[in-house]
């Protein structure tokens, strides 16, 4: 009854309300749908970001003391041990790659083809060639889509790698470089431009030859739930004891999605002034509704309707509002959400320009992930300024005399 009333009084063909409710549900529109558009590209750049750094990375990174030298023994205790699913090594260091007069610094890091096949997801993101491609002392590289572009290298290619030796006597801190010709045995894409850029993989034989004084290598795990990483970390730690150092994923990654979290904290208050701007359109139009319909909210309090009961109309109406813009906000958004890499696709081959240059943004495109604690803060806040935006124009019809208001009619 109390519904069907305020919608009575609110949209009557003719009217000026009728437009300015109009107005006010397409201002709660916009706010939800550009909140809701922007925290699940957010999410959903947060969510590709993690799944690919473990993709690629490890969950937990074991570091033996300088003493162990057996990964293959430590590797299959750990494999043993509750949430731990493989465990692959991990040797490197910092070099050159020159390709003619090209030259890009990259991180070399050695892996055993069999057991990283196991613990990350290395072998399904090769555009070309195979991970067991790479033989001990074969001096084969796998590198990056983006690297490889930059240097002009295809599989198959040569490339010079250049590496820094110290000298070997102490307190001389000078080096001599050398030179290694490597071959491309493959290439692989992950999406994120900087680890393309910068990360190369080669057999843990020839990266001892590398670096020959890298020491013994890491080991990368790969855990049943990489969410779990944190604990699994802490209990391993316990297990293996001080000698050892772990670091789980989130701890590596730390500042980054931390930064991103501040981010989207920060975007949902400044986008919720929209929000706000939206509320004082439904703060007009309850209160020109008020007047519009002064003659009507007279008739109804000299039938014995209570001020109460006039109050309750006016907050309905500004339920009614919204409701209807949060509707139409999150289908909108989550619409375009699922549609904003087709949209940046037109605007780049409209504007012939970049929008999202991936050597900036670390990635290629916007994907969209929605979290439903997301979605019910952005309805709630907007039904709550809904709501509180209908108290002063409920306030003022409750208290209308219906003799002054029938005076003039």
């Amino acid at each position: 009854m109390q519904i069907r009333l305020a919608w009575r009084l609110l949209f009557v063909r003719g009217r000026l309300t009728t437009l300015l409710a109009g107005v006010a549900v397409g201002g709660v529109t916009l706010g939800v749908l550009v909140l809701t558009t922007v925290l699940a590209v957010m999410s959903g750049f947060e969510t590709m970001l993690s799944h690919k750094l473990v993709a690629l990375g490890a969950a937990v990174m074991v570091t033996p003391p300088a003493a162990e030298t057996n990964w293959q023994g430590l590797a299959a205790r750990l494999e043993k041990l509750p949430g731990v699913a493989a465990a692959a090594p991990r040797l490197g260091g910092e070099a050159l790659l020159m390709s003619g007069s090209r030259l890009e610094p990259v991180a070399i890091t050695g892996i055993d083809p069999a057991a990283e096949s196991r613990a990350t997801d290395l072998n399904r993101r090769l555009a070309s060639g195979h991970l067991q491609d790479l033989k001990a002392d074969g001096q084969g590289l796998l590198l990056g889509a983006a690297l490889a572009k930059a240097l002009g290298l295809h599989h198959g290619d040569t490339v010079t790698v250049l590496t820094a030796a110290g000298n070997g006597q102490r307190g001389n801190l000078s080096f001599t470089p050398t030179l290694h010709r490597y071959r491309v045995d493959g290439i692989y894409s992950l999406g994120i431009y900087q680890v393309e850029k910068h990360q190369v993989y080669t057999d843990l034989a020839d990266a001892r030859r590398l670096f020959p004084g890298a020491g013994a290598p890491q080991l990368a795990l790969r855990l049943n739930k990489p969410l779990l990483a944190p604990a699994i970390a802490k209990r391993l730690q316990e297990r293996l004891g001080p000698r050892y150092g772990l670091s789980d994923w989130t701890e590596r990654q730390a500042n980054l999605f931390a930064t991103i979290g501040l981010e989207k904290r920060m975007l949902f208050m400044v986008l919720a002034a929209i929000l706000a701007v939206a509320a004082f359109t439904v703060v007009a139009t309850l209160i020109v509704a008020g007047l519009d319909r002064e003659a009507d909210i007279a008739v109804l309090k000299t039938l014995g309707m209570t001020p109460r009961r006039i109050a309750g109309v006016f907050l309905t109406q500004g339920l009614l509002l919204g409701v209807t813009g949060v509707v139409l906000g999150l289908g909108l958004g989550a619409a375009l959400a699922l549609n904003v890499n087709n949209l940046l696709r037109g605007l780049d081959h409209l504007f012939h320009t970049q929008i999202l240059p991936p050597s900036i943004y670390l990635i290629t495109e916007l994907p969209a992930h929605f979290r439903w604690q997301e979605m019910t803060a952005t309805g709630g806040v907007a039904l709550l300024l809904c709501l509180l935006a209908a108290v002063y124009p409920a306030v003022r019809g409750s208290r209308l005399a219906p003799a002054e208001a029938l005076r003039h009619e």
